[in-house]
């Protein structure tokens, strides 16, 4: 039964095993004296001993941190509440003792909220205790290697010196991490008392952890006692580094030892970079802890000769030590303090304390020139070995502790530059302090290298696991071969014997790993066994009595190389963890991001690695532990928010750049335009006196001027850098951030589209009354600008640019409420609005809803068929030829394209239907007469006496003139849009207009042909008479018993020949082929009317009544008009009588359904070519003619 689930057991009981294991082997730290199971010394069991302890310890300060940011960020309300500060007052007067409860003032209030307060504390109070076990668990270990040891030494046991001074560290680090939480022992107080309160027992560790915490609550006071048993052994171990350590802080001997350079030394290219110094390079940081935390445990190993000047020159590098995450230590009050105060009957630090003083003064004042040095080498160089190894990847194997050695040094500048960001200098050093001296512009190209090196190490791990396992399948096992020798195992003895020969057994598996991975497989590689090995025998071999570590450095050498291959072979992702990763960045990331804010603006490739910062963010919530995993989503919802505002950022400074050049393309351009052209040729008239504050436009080609190339230069700095930042945008696809997915190019889409509708808003408005907005061909030929400029883009980003600028116009134009071509409901239904939103064409519907209502209804301006468009007079200060001519139009149909085209015809059509309301009015009004006028105007006398009985003739007629401005506009707008159309989809709009003209002409509105007809008129075909938009706009002015009073629409126009105003003071004018009071536009809307009204009212659907209506309109007016040509002298009738009877040509010209027959049976063609050759006759009077003068009658 067991064995048929063998291996669901072990999967559901593995982590549980596990555990039992952890706790066995924190027991064995903890009591390492008791080893009932194994015979070997405390010295063998070094390696799992200081694994636990440097691996609990890092726990430690993880919850401590976790402790000190809750007290520290979000207090306990009990900790800010004043009843309870008295409270805590009388209860912490003699700690670690407690008064009794009946002295302690307001003591029910703690004891009312005793268990909450416990259950709030404990996890604190908890903390505390494990640090105190841990500190006696380390603190013996420490003690009990440094006096078990011979000698301790970088030369000779670096493993074994290393992890004992890194346990050190965190001992130091540990305590001074605790002494920033204020509040810790009002924690270690309130826990005990209240425990003691709910559970009527003394909280068991209370004593020992207060006493600890008294002890320490000067920390390297008590450390300094704590450590006096290895003084000398700590001291000769921090002076061994003393030489490897000034080494690799000096730039020149670091480029003269080709440090980072595979290329100087070219017979080294392809050798193995595995030489002491590039391993040295990556201890430089634990060196700097080992020393200045070191010295201040054991201030007696100063005594040493040279101890002080290494000290003075490890200080100079820096005026703050790491302690962990954002927490920092200030270095030199602490040594000040121990130069002034310490004591020893060998030797004196007050005679030497000016050292301190120097070395801080130099950490303020120099040290940045040397990080600096520091920096651009390791970037120069970092530079050069990527693009090699990038070109050469084979490489990475036998170069790769360079690379290790070179990340490690541009991640300790990295986090050095924003520690000292943060962090400034104490008082006394703040006059040698200037902030700029330590700013870095190009930090961002460090992290982008540690970035890239890293991306690329991952990329070919293969290649480097294989170079090495083969390494020392090879070398290492032929070298170890020869070294462990009959005279080592004599002099070694059988336990040293037998771990050096673990080792070389674990070698020989290396050649079988080798097979297996030719053969396709993947074997697990695993040498964590061979580095403890080695590390053990370290130990023995140096402990107290034996000499083999001094004697065999031959041996010792060839194992730390054994040791340190084994690790590029599975340790590859620890290496990157210690050496490249950036994501404790997150603890600076207001520094960081205010570089990042430096980064996208100047540089000469800054900008090029703004990325690198988002991939850091995508790192950060990897820093949450299982000690703290609630960090997990505060980091993480951080870091989507910083993500977020970054990008949007980066895309405001793409698009900002962008609309910064095309506003200076905009501004060159208009140095060539047709105004400014003009402004030659009138300063060369002798009468022409510009106005007084009239400013000069720029003379094209001034922007090259040389005095002007500021303007140029900066132009060409905008477009590196947008260039710059669309490359690094592009040069992530997707990204993941937490728990959201974020595509970098998405925000600068967005963002440029947000910037387009901005620049097509703002551009419209003029702020001139006249002319609120731009002519649409100035608009047109900007927006052909900027457009081109955005295009720019697509060079470097995988964006398509035209679709986005499509969605933008259309967004901007498209009114969803007017709905797709075939349908009427746009007319019909009143509850649409088109105006639903804040956008481009809402701007400029309002200018031509006020165009159509006033604007060409004013005195002076005039429709001209020559000219196709309105025009003005030349003294009128708005033009309406800007705004209302088919080249305009046609401009404003690129703009915003057929739909917002159709949404000012349906403002057309409406104001069309009010004017016909009225009209409507009128021949109700005037039907009696209109009647007898009908049916007796061939009797001359009896039509003059009804003439004088019509009312609101001109009311009428005026109506009726602005009924043909609205319609000849509405013409207008259909024109210019099919010529666009037919120079943009010409395929489409033949299709449509072939299909249109399949059938007769819908007049009658059939169903089955209303939705081509609409989709003519959508496509600006000139539908005739059957234009279904105006139709169902007028459809709603009337009903079925209404066909009586339109049937009279005839004989009403007709009658208004001898009744109106309009005609009196009708005067063609041949230089615009119009009347300059707009009566020629009453020929399309008398024929438009009594066409639509005569299919809307016609319950026969028969075309020949609406050709009588039209006949009928053409007889009775070549009628009245013929009489009152007969009688001239009549002071009623026309002034510019010729220019009157020309009309029914005009009309003819509209009236699609009648020939010219029909006009020629009522008005002679003689008569009307006499009118014609009165009007376009240029009366002389004896005066010869300039052939050059043109008369434009003043438009």
């Amino acid at each position: 039964l067991l064995t048929s689930r063998g291996k669901a057991l072990c999967e559901e009981l593995e982590v549980h095993y596990e555990n039992f294991i952890d706790c066995y082997d924190w027991k064995e730290v903890l009591s390492p004296s008791i080893d009932p199971y194994s015979g070997m010394s405390s010295l063998q069991r070094v390696p799992e001993r200081f694994a636990q302890l440097l691996r609990h310890g890092e726990g430690l300060l993880q919850r401590v941190y976790f402790t000190r940011h809750v007290f520290l960020k979000a207090r306990p309300m009990f900790l800010n509440d004043q009843q309870y500060l008295k409270v805590l007052k009388g209860l912490m007067a003699k700690f670690p003792e407690f008064p009794e409860a009946d002295k302690i003032p307001g003591y029910d209030l703690l004891t009312s909220r005793g268990k909450a307060l416990c259950e709030e504390l404990e996890v604190h109070y908890e903390n505390f205790i494990d640090c105190y076990d841990w500190k006696e668990a380390a603190l013996h270990l420490i003690n009990e290697v440094g006096t078990q040891t011979s000698i301790l030494s970088h030369d000779t046991n670096e493993r074994l010196m290393g992890v004992w001074l890194d346990l050190m560290v965190m001992f130091v680090r540990l305590h001074l991490l605790v002494a920033t939480i204020a509040d810790r022992k009002t924690i270690l107080a309130v826990y005990a008392k209240m425990y003691q309160y709910t559970k009527s027992l003394p909280e068991p560790n209370y004593i020992k952890v207060s006493k600890w915490m008294m002890m320490y609550d000067v920390p390297f006071r008590q450390i300094q006692e704590d450590f006096r048993a290895v003084n000398d052994q700590m001291g000769r171990a921090l002076l061994s580094t003393m030489m490897p350590y000034l080494k690799t802080r000096t730039v020149s001997i670091m480029r003269k030892e080709s440090a980072l350079s595979i290329t100087l030394k070219s017979e080294d290219l392809t050798r193995p970079a595995h030489d002491q110094f590039r391993h040295e390079l990556t201890m430089t940081s634990r060196v700097f802890q080992w020393v200045v935390y070191g010295y201040l445990a054991v201030p007696g190993a100063l005594a040493a000769p040279g101890a002080v000047d290494y000290l003075k020159a490890v200080l100079a590098e820096s005026y703050l030590a790491p302690v962990f995450k954002d927490v920092t230590f200030p270095i030199y009050p602490e040594y000040d303090n121990l130069f002034t105060n310490y004591k020893s009957k060998t030797f004196s630090l007050a005679k030497q304390k000016k050292v301190v003083k120097d070395a801080a003064v130099s950490s303020v004042a120099e040290a940045h020139r040397k990080h600096h040095e520091r920096r651009v080498y390791v970037r120069q160089e970092m530079e050069a070995l990527l693009h090699l190894l990038e070109d050469r990847p084979a490489l990475l194997g036998p170069k790769f502790p360079m690379i290790i050695a070179g990340l490690h040094l541009a991640k300790e500048e990295i986090f050095a530059h924003f520690r000292q960001q943060v962090e400034q200098p104490p008082e006394k050093l703040r006059k040698h302090y200037k902030p700029d001296d330590w700013k870095e512009k190009r930090i961002s190209s460090l992290i982008y290298l540690i970035h890239k090196f890293t991306e690329l190490i991952n990329k070919h791990r293969p290649i480097i696991q294989m170079y090495h396992l083969e390494y020392m399948a090879v070398a290492d096992a032929l070298a170890l071969q020869s070294l462990v020798d009959t005279n080592f195992v004599n002099a070694a003895g059988p336990t040293v014997t037998q771990l050096a020969q673990s080792i070389q057994s674990d070698l020989a598996s290396c050649q079988s790993l080798l097979d297996n991975v030719q053969r396709g497989g993947a074997p697990e590689m695993n040498f964590r066994g061979l580095r403890a090995s080695w590390l053990r025998m370290q130990a023995l071999m140096s402990a107290t009595g034996s000499s083999l570590i001094t004697q065999h450095k031959a041996l010792v050498s060839r194992f730390e190389v054994v040791a340190q291959h084994s690790l590029n072979v599975d340790g590859i992702d620890e290496q990157l963890e210690e050496f490249a990763s950036l994501k404790q960045l997150y603890y600076f990331k207001e520094s960081l991001f205010t570089s990042f804010d430096q980064s996208i603006v100047d540089g000469p490739d800054q900008p090029l690695h703004a990325m690198v910062y988002i991939h850091l963010l995508a790192q950060f919530p990897s820093n949450a532990t299982e000690y703290w995993p609630e960090e997990r989503e505060i980091i993480g919802t951080e870091s989507v928010r910083i993500a977020n505002e970054s990008l949007t950022k980066v895309a405001t400074r793409i698009a900002t750049i962008l609309h910064t050049m095309a506003t200076e393309y905009i501004r060159n351009d208009y140095q060539i335009s047709d105004s400014n052209a003009a402004l030659p040729l009138l300063q060369k008239r002798k009468d022409y006196k510009p106005p007084k504050d009239y400013v000069p436009p720029a003379e094209p080609g001034s922007e090259s001027a040389y005095r002007n190339r500021t303007i140029l230069e900066n132009l060409r700095l905008y477009e590196r850098n947008a260039a710059q930042l669309c490359t690094a945008l592009n040069s992530v696809l997707d990204l993941t951030v937490y728990d959201h997915n974020i595509t970098p190019r998405e925000y600068l889409r967005e963002r440029i589209g947000t910037n387009l509708r901005t620049f097509m808003r703002k551009a419209l408005p003029t702020g001139n009354v006249d002319a609120p907005i731009q002519r649409p061909s100035l608009l047109a030929m900007q927006f052909r600008i900027y457009i081109a400029t955005l295009s720019f883009v697509e060079n470097f980003v995988s964006l398509d640019m035209g679709d986005l600028i499509r969605e933008v116009l259309i967004g901007e134009s498209y009114v969803r409420s007017l709905g797709k071509s075939g349908h009427l409901n746009f007319i019909t239904d009143p509850e649409i609005d088109p105006l639903d939103k804040e956008t481009f064409l809402q701007q400029i519907l309002q200018f031509y809803i006020d165009l159509v209502h006033k604007r060409i209804l004013v005195p002076g301006v005039v429709y001209s068929p020559l000219r196709q468009g309105f025009v003005s007079k030349t003294v009128m200060p708005f033009q309406v030829e800007g705004y209302a001519s088919v080249v305009e139009l046609k401009a404003l149909a690129t703009l915003i394209g057929p739909y917002g085209l159709k949404a000012i015809d349906r403002e057309v059509l409406k104001f069309i239907a009010a004017q016909v309301s009225g009209l409507k009015d009128s021949l109700t009004s005037n039907a009696p007469v209109l009647d007898v006028i009908q049916s007796a105007y061939y009797r001359e006398a009896r039509c003059l006496e009804e003439f004088k009985r019509l009312k609101d003739v001109d009311s009428f007629m005026n109506k009726s003139v602005q009924i043909g401005n609205a319609l000849t506009m509405r013409q207008l707008l259909h024109q210019a849009l099919h010529e666009v159309l037919q120079e943009e989809v010409p395929f489409i709009v033949n299709t449509v207009d072939a299909m249109f003209h399949e059938y007769q002409q819908n007049t009658f509105m059939h169903p089955d042909l209303v939705p081509v007809d609409s989709l003519a008129v959508d496509a600006g075909i000139d539908a005739g008479t059957a234009d279904p938009y105006l139709k169902a706009t007028l459809k709603k002015t009337t009903t079925d018993a209404d066909k009586r009073i339109w049937d009279l629409l005839p004989v009403m126009y007709a009658a208004s020949f001898a009744t109106s105003s309009v005609w009196r003071e009708a005067v063609y004018k041949p230089q615009i082929e119009g009347y300059l009071n707009n009566a020629h536009c009453l020929a399309r809307c008398i024929n438009d009317l009594i066409v639509c009204f005569g299919s809307i009212t016609n319950p026969t659907s028969n075309e020949m009544d609406i050709i009588a209506s039209l006949q009928k309109f053409v007889e009775v007016s070549s009628v009245i008009l013929l009489r009152m040509a007969r009688a001239k002298e009549d002071r009623r009738g026309p002034v510019d009588f010729p220019s009157v009877i020309v009309f029914l040509d005009k009309f003819m010209d509209n009236a699609n359904l009648l020939t010219y027959d029909v006009l020629e049976s009522c008005l002679p063609y003689a008569l009307l070519r006499n009118m014609y050759k009165d009007i376009y006759e240029v009366k002389t009077q004896g005066k010869p003619v300039d052939p050059t003068f043109i008369d434009t009658a003043g438009y």
